[in-house]
């Protein structure tokens, strides 16, 4: 007779030996043969002490003081020195029971590292007919599971993942969240039997790895490109006290700090191809910009062009605080809830400050918060109109301290809804008098404290509401004039299916001329102010320090030839913008004539395979910018073209020339590009000048992202990282 015990050895559940299983002779026979092993032991007195499923498949025996596990089907096999571990060592109880006899913990039991190694192995062999319980003998199921094996590519999904973390900025750990990786076994069991699940470790060298590999590919772009490379860098420190550098190359293609500026400039091979630079102004720059020039030949301040925001950001900053604008923003605390010294800073800055604390404190309170939009919802609720009582109720816009732009918002914002705000503090005061009202006399308590936006002298007076008014207009003038010159220069589609370009360095003169005649025109305004003294004022100091800055374009030929090689500009431009200053005139046509007898006249003439052009569309209703309305007034002097060489002095055969299409030019680079054959050394002259940037805004954008992956959740990231993403 066969022994019922034979063909439950590898069965996993429910317990197989039990003795509510067992026969009452076969248990009787099996424990006298744990005995004969084990004399003068006992069962234990604690049997029902036996939470671990490896009791199911052990006998619990004790002697004194102590108890062990002894393995039942050890001794049912008659093994000689059946198997016995003490009881509180069952991880090795539940080794033994899998690697001797195949038995499995149990679903949600707790596995030995014998059995979970295993089981490890076993997904990494095993196929994806067996994942996906095909039958590789059927021609059909055959199919899919090649189809599966053929569609996965490995490199390609880690490439993936890899370029998820890094535009994401995630953390290098999340490729090891177990989760993520269940979601991608379950999208394609193939990630797991093919390996393709990374680790931090193997991502971070991956990332390396890549960008060495663009490296090279960047640096052949770099020195393979036909003209001038002109450099923006600035310096920043991250959250986690990295000292790192922002340093941006820009340049035409072929179809269109000091020693760390200079290494990676070495690093990439063009130091030979270097043009001009444009840097904010801080005074460190010019000593930066010596080192850099006497390293590679030229004089640092000739080549050094001044970011344009920078220059608008310091005239608004004087237009809204007056003198020592930076002084005021160092001293304020910063704190969400303004203290009183800071209050009393900004009261002292006169309609402007006034608004900035009453924002504040609306932002403080929820009740003044509630308050505001219960005072629209009412209006809102009246209005006649359906459109009216479709609207939402607004809040009051938080300027950050002293960026002019968000000044700009913060008035804007309350210029529109400026009958709420006036009612606000009169409702708020009436809440505070009824609150603060004596039951005994009906006054209000000579102990209570009035709220501070509602003393007299920080009220918002008429004279100070007509104040930020004329400061948003002027201010908007101040945004039209960045938002133009903010970009990197390409055309691109724009609104209304036009093309055109921001960020162009010929629109900066135009710029300043822009800001400087708007100021003109305010400082007539501001005399008609009874009250406004401190406006007065400010438009004098924004308008010194714009002409301060305007008066310094003499450092560098720049300015002076992107516009003077525009087509549409050219000297003619000068000429009738500053014609009551000649010798203005005479000053920069010739440091713009030495550039070009010094560096380009005589210079070699490279090949230049003739190429399709690119025809855009040339015409178009409305400017691009609020500048080139002033093409418009240039004098009209029209002259055939044609494709030849010109013989003699190319830049004086062409500014004495002009085309019938001349005013019409909108893109000066294609139009030089255009003319390669005809101009060949004026025209990488132009080339060169054109694509220089007016601002240093993309290295801003560098830090930008750099501080969005440097957060305090990542602090262990190197510099090397956060430079390479």
């Amino acid at each position: 007779m066969t022994d019922p015990l034979e063909d439950k050895v590898v069965e996993t559940s429910p317990p197989i030996l039990s003795p509510s299983t067992l026969l009452a002779d076969a248990q009787q026979l099996q424990e006298e043969r744990l005995f004969r092993h084990f004399r003068g032991w006992l069962f234990s007195e604690r049997a029902k002490d036996t939470s671990s499923w490896t009791w199911d498949y052990g006998y619990d025996i004790q002697r004194a003081h102590e108890r062990r596990w002894v393995c039942k089907l050890c001794i049912h096999q008659r093994v000689p020195q059946p198997k016995n571990f003490t009881h509180t060592g069952l991880q090795n109880a539940s080794k033994h029971l899998f690697k001797e006899h195949h038995i499995r913990a149990p679903e949600g039991k707790t596995k030995s590292s014998t059995q979970l190694k295993a089981e490890s192995a076993e997904k990494q062999h095993r196929s994806i007919a067996d994942t996906l319980t095909l039958d590789p003998e059927k021609p059909r199921e055959q199919a899919m599971a090649n189809s599966f094996v053929k569609n996965f590519d490995r490199d390609h999904f880690q490439r993936m993942v890899m370029q998820w973390i890094v535009k994401s900025n995630l953390s290098f750990l999340t490729v090891e969240d177990e989760d993520l990786r269940a979601i991608f076994d379950y999208l394609s069991p193939s990630v797991s039997i093919r390996g393709g699940h990374l680790s931090a470790d193997t991502l971070r060298t991956r990332i390396i790895t890549e960008y060495q590999r663009h490296r090279h590919t960047v640096i052949d772009v770099l020195r393979q490109s036909p003209g001038l490379i002109h450099i923006s860098f600035d310096g920043w420190t991250s959250g986690n006290r990295h000292t790192l550098y922002g340093i941006a190359c820009f340049f035409r293609d072929e179809h269109n700090k000091p020693p760390q500026v200079l290494d990676i400039l070495t690093a990439y091979q063009i130091t030979e191809k270097i043009g001009y630079f444009t840097l904010d102004n801080a005074e460190n720059n010019d000593t930066a910009m010596g080192a850099i020039g006497r390293e590679l030949g030229f004089t640092g301040a000739s080549r050094r062009g001044r970011c344009f925001g920078h220059t608008v950001n310091l005239s608004a900053k004087a237009l809204l605080f007056g003198k020592n604008a930076s002084a005021f923003e160092e001293q304020l605390s910063g704190a969400s809830a303004l203290p009183e010294a800071d209050w009393e800073s900004w009261r002292s800055k006169g309609p402007v400050g006034k608004l900035h604390n009453l924002v504040y404190d609306i932002f403080r309170s929820n009740r003044l918060m509630y308050l505001l939009r219960d005072l629209q919802q009412d209006a809102i609720s009246k209005a006649s109109s359906l459109r009216e009582r479709s609207r939402k109720p607004l809040t009051v816009v938080r300027d950050n301290n002293t960026r002019w732009l968000s000044q700009l918002y913060m008035i804007r914002r309350a210029l529109k809804i400026r009958p709420y705000l006036i009612l606000l503090v009169v409702k708020y005061k009436q809440e505070w008098e009824d609150e603060n009202r004596s039951k005994r006399t009906g006054q209000v308590r000579k102990s209570a404290k009035l709220p501070r936006i509602c003393e007299e002298e920080n009220k918002l007076t008429d004279s100070d509401w007509e104040a930020l008014r004329c400061l948003e207009e002027i201010l908007t003038h101040y945004e039209n004039v960045v938002r133009t010159l903010e970009g990197d220069g390409q055309v691109r589609k724009r609104r209304r299916g036009f093309l055109g370009s921001y960020g162009n360095i010929w629109d900066v003169i135009l710029g300043f001329e822009e800001l400087l005649s708007k100021l003109e025109q305010y400082k007539l305004l501001a005399a008609g102010f009874p009250d406004a003294e401190q406006f007065r004022i400010g438009i004098n100091l924004a308008w010194d320090k714009l002409e301060k800055y305007y008066s310094a374009l003499d450092e560098t030929p720049i300015y002076y030839a992107a516009l003077a090689l525009h087509p549409a500009y050219k000297w003619a431009y000068f000429e009738h913008t500053w014609d009551t200053h000649p010798e203005w005139v005479d000053k920069a046509k010739e440091m713009v004539y030495r550039v070009w007898r010094t560096e380009y006249a005589n210079s070699d003439i490279l090949s230049q395979a003739d190429e399709s052009d690119d025809q855009r569309p040339a015409k178009r209703r409305k400017f691009f910018s609020p500048f080139e309305a002033n093409s418009r007034h240039m004098p009209a002097r029209y002259d055939s073209s044609d494709d030849e060489a010109v013989k003699g002095d190319e830049y004086e055969t062409w500014q004495g020339s002009r085309e019938a299409s001349d005013r019409r030019v909108r893109d000066p680079i294609t139009y030089w590009h255009e003319r390669r054959l005809k101009y060949p050394r004026l025209s990488r002259m132009a080339l060169d000048f054109l694509t220089i940037q007016p601002m240093s805004a993309e290295c801003e954008r560098l830090f930008s992202a750099a501080g969005r992956m440097a957060v305090p959740s990542r602090s262990l990231l190197d510099a090397q990282i956060i430079s390479i993403c």
